[in-house]
């Protein structure tokens, strides 16, 4: 028989349970993708289902877009990245299903030797793949064929042009395009789980950004970039950058709290990553960061408001505020259209009318980074880093040399969509508030629509 102080003991536990799971509920809101963790190896096979895919169709449609009949890619025609690893050449090598690279067919038995060349012919019906020994074999295969159009790298060119011979060579563009092209196309696969990518970032920022992480007036801002590398250990998520937290604050309370926080901490209103600071109540916390998962990374900008004392709610400026910056975006997001180059959609955004509050807005896109989780068959790591490939809102994309404001925009598409919009609010000072939400975006026939889109119209808050 349970004694009456054991039934109120279970009792107990049960209402806190309840209680805890109803708390846990206000930050991961009904997203619950952080509970669908997948193993590593499951990742790698599902990476190489996407590259497969491409393989087999986006290959042949770039390739005719192009107008481009052959494709030869050297494995040192890239020039701008770390080791001289292109991720053209390393995305079209093959590999089996859980990325292990397959040897060139002329390497020694036993050796890890990957091919030097990679050799793409459309037939009319298919592409045809051929594996050239060396130059003298690309000659005899480029007359066999007789292209009508060859692209190639334009680093390091001049034996590749020789091999052509005077002909052949007359023939060939830069292949810069279509490896963008090739890169940049996503599969409906890609794009549907891209949106499961973005909501584990946004649950993962969704509990950062609540009670259950940080305590007003104890939690630092480097308590909390900490926590959020933790956090992203704990999940086998990898980073393209660190976290950055800023605070915000009321100049007001940069007067109150500066016995803690010297003022000269607050450089018009805010930190800057890096300057740490005690979050108090009445501040906005906002976070730049990202996650890599399945080849795909996040860029996530979004912003919490920690309540102050007799505060049940976010401040009804604040409120209005976060529902201008999100206007602004959609009339941003409309001026993306189908042909239109990064230089154009930039001149369009900059003729827009801002909505009335805005006191300063910039458009700001770049494609995500992506990655490529290859090994060679002797386990070595083959391919760990990101790449950035596609059009973008400025001139270039340090330090890769496939992004450029020249690119068109196409289809199937995607984009860190990170505008900066500053916004009058009641005691927020001349200059306002940045509330810019940058989040992961995809361009198809029904235009830019954000996946898995954070704080349409919501804060995260903190009591």
């Amino acid at each position: 028989m349970l004694t009456y102080a054991y039934k109120i003991f279970i009792m107990i536990i049960m209402l806190y349970c309840m209680l805890n799971a109803s708390a846990q509920s206000e930050w991961t809101h009904t997203g619950r993708d952080i509970e669908n963790y997948l193993p590593m190896r499951q990742r790698v096979q599902i990476m190489e289902r996407f590259w497969k895919w491409k393989r087999e169709n986006v290959l042949p449609d770039v390739m005719r877009e192009q107008q481009v009949d052959l494709w030869i890619i050297r494995n040192n025609e890239a020039d701008l990245y770390y080791n001289n690893e292109g991720p053209v050449f390393t995305s079209l090598l093959l590999a089996n299903h859980e990325g292990m690279t397959l040897p060139s067919k002329f390497a020694p038995l036993g050796s890890q030797q990957i091919p030097k060349f990679l050799l793409f012919f459309d037939t009319g019906q298919d592409i045809e793949y051929f594996e050239p020994k060396d130059y003298n074999d690309i000659r005899i295969f480029v007359e066999s064929r007789n292209p009508k159009k060859i692209a190639i790298g334009q680093y390091n060119k001049e034996q590749m042009v020789s091999a052509l011979g005077v002909k052949y060579a007359n023939l060939a563009i830069d292949s810069w395009t279509l490896g963008v092209r090739w890169l940049e196309t996503m599969s409906p696969e890609q794009i549907s789980i891209y949106r499961y990518v973005q909501g584990m970032a946004n649950d993962i920022i969704a509990e950062g950004f609540s009670n259950a992480v940080i305590i007003p007036g104890i939690t630092t801002s480097d308590d909390l970039n900490w926590w959020f590398r933790e956090k992203y250990l704990e999940l086998d998520l990898e980073l393209e950058n660190h976290p950055s937290v800023i605070v915000k604050r009321r100049p007001s309370h940069i007067e109150i709290y500066k016995h803690l926080d010297p003022p000269e901490k607050f450089r018009d209103g805010q930190t800057e990553n890096g300057i740490n600071v005690t979050i108090q109540r009445g501040d906005v916390i906002s976070l730049d960061s990202d996650i890599m998962l399945l080849g795909m990374v996040t860029d996530s900008h979004q912003h919490a408001y920690v309540l102050q004392e007799g505060e049940s709610n976010v401040p009804e400026g604040l409120k209005e505020a976060l529902k201008i910056v999100n206007n602004m975006q959609d009339l941003f997001a409309q001026e993306f259209k189908i042909g239109r180059t990064g230089k154009e959609i930039m001149a369009a955004t900059s003729q827009l009318k801002p909505f009335e509050g805005i006191i300063e807005t910039e458009l700001g896109f770049h494609p995500p980074p992506m990655f490529i989780r290859r090994f060679l068959k002797g386990g070595y790591m083959f391919s760990h880093k990101t790449y950035v490939a596609g059009m973008t809102s400025g001139p270039g994309y340090y330090p890769t040399s496939i992004v450029t404001n020249n690119h068109k925009l196409y289809y199937n598409t995607l984009y860190a969509f990170e505008p900066h919009t500053s916004v009058a609010a009641l005691g927020w000072g001349e200059n306002g508030i940045e509330l810019g939400i940058g989040q992961i975006a995809v361009f198809s026939q029904g235009g830019l629509r954000y996946l898995d889109r954070p704080q349409e119209t919501k804060w995260h808050v903190i009591k």
